[in-house]
């Protein structure tokens, strides 16, 4: 027994100097006789439930705080008349002008809780638009509306996410997003934003995480992202391959994106995001004063991300802006309340406008978590 007891405490005294260094025993040390007794009342806790991860392997990295600068080509936008147009209707968009725009990207998304059972994020953004265009002489209801957009486009956003774990491969998540958007500007009476015009998103997805390199799910979102109010179906399909080279990211129809992964340092993304929301046109010289303005964009896209040093990255995105929406509608009707119009909905517009494909490019800063 004491020899057994010797080579148990010989290696832990071996242990102990290899974690802790240059550690000195205390010459003065009595070897005892362990009492095993004190174990009698230790109870079996049974089973320890794990809970599944809310990442997989190789995916491009969260980003805690992004500063990004964004800038596009020139588009060609056609506005028809102030008036009522149903979305099917044949119009005629007899004035035109170029549009291009560039502003700064802020988004930050901040972890509270981090736990096995539990992760909850907040974050916020700030993007804005800041829109030039060429008015055409003798333009009439164009050029007010040229006026309007040329306020600028400015979106403040506040949002929080739950990812809750139902168990090892199950789990629940969660995002709830508020944001003002508008050609409004602080300070000024007439064009501050109202927070009556506050804009709520919202999705609920159920997922499953059979591995580490899988991860999918399917849900419901209440979203402004087709420029308008829209209820959807969402699906995520988050994949590795096993050679870990490439892999999906996928949040139909938000976005959807083929990733190749260079190496541990440099990321490849090729696909395309699907970006909007609804605009007050605050202020304006029309008959109309609760307009807003549907704006939505389809963003085809390569990104390209590296590793700069520890978790400072940087993106650079290229491709092409597809407008999907640019209409205006009027909510005087629906005593200034926003309204479902949906994929069926023959509500009619105030502007129904269209505006062409541009190119753009995004370059953005990034502190990031692996």
């Amino acid at each position: 027994m004491k020899m057994v007891l010797k080579r148990a405490t010989f290696s832990l005294i071996v242990l102990s100097l290899a974690s802790v260094g240059f550690a000195q025993l205390d010459s003065n040390y009595v070897e005892e006789e362990e009492d095993y007794s004190m174990y009698d009342d230790v109870e079996d806790v049974g089973e320890i439930k794990t809970y599944c991860s809310p990442k997989i392997f190789d995916l491009s990295p969260n980003r805690f705080l992004s500063l990004g600068y964004d800038v596009t080509g020139s588009g060609t936008l056609k506005t028809s008349d102030e008036g009522a147009y149903k979305p099917d209707d044949d119009v005629a968009r007899n004035d035109q002008s170029d549009l291009k725009y560039h502003g700064i990207r802020i988004n930050a998304n901040i972890p509270v809780i981090s736990k096995s059972k539990l992760v909850w994020q907040i974050g916020g953004g700030f993007n804005q638009a800041r829109i030039a265009t060429n008015q055409i002489a003798n333009a009439g209801d164009h050029n007010l509306l040229l006026d309007e957009l040329e306020e600028n486009l400015t979106s403040i956003n506040l949002n929080t996410t739950i990812f809750k774990p139902l168990g090892e491969k199950n789990f629940l998540l969660l995002q709830v997003l508020a944001e003002q958007n508008g050609n409004y500007t602080f300070g000024s009476s007439g064009s501050s934003p109202d927070l009556a015009n506050t804009k709520y998103s919202a999705t609920g997805l159920w997922g499953k995480r059979p591995h580490d390199r899988l991860q999918w799910g399917v849900g419901v979102s209440r979203t402004y992202r087709a420029g308008e109010l829209n209820y959807i179906p969402v699906v995520m399909y988050n994949f590795t391959a096993e050679n870990r080279k490439w892999g999906t990211e996928i949040l139909f129809p938000a976005k959807a994106f083929y990733r190749r992964k260079i190496d541990s340092r440099n990321i490849l993304l090729a696909g395309f995001e699907l970006e909007g929301s609804s605009y007050r046109l605050y202020n304006t010289k029309f008959n109309a004063q609760n307009l807003e303005l549907r704006r939505s964009e389809i963003r085809l896209r390569l990104d390209y991300q590296k590793q700069l040093k520890g978790f400072i990255w940087m993106g650079i995105q290229a491709g092409a802006v597809l407008n999907y929406s640019y209409n205006t509608d009027d909510l005087t009707a629906t005593s200034n309340t926003d309204f479902y119009r949906g994929f069926f909905g023959d509500q009619t517009y105030a502007f129904s406008n269209a505006l062409s494909p541009m190119p753009y490019v995004n370059l953005s800063l990034n502190l990031v978590s692996k």
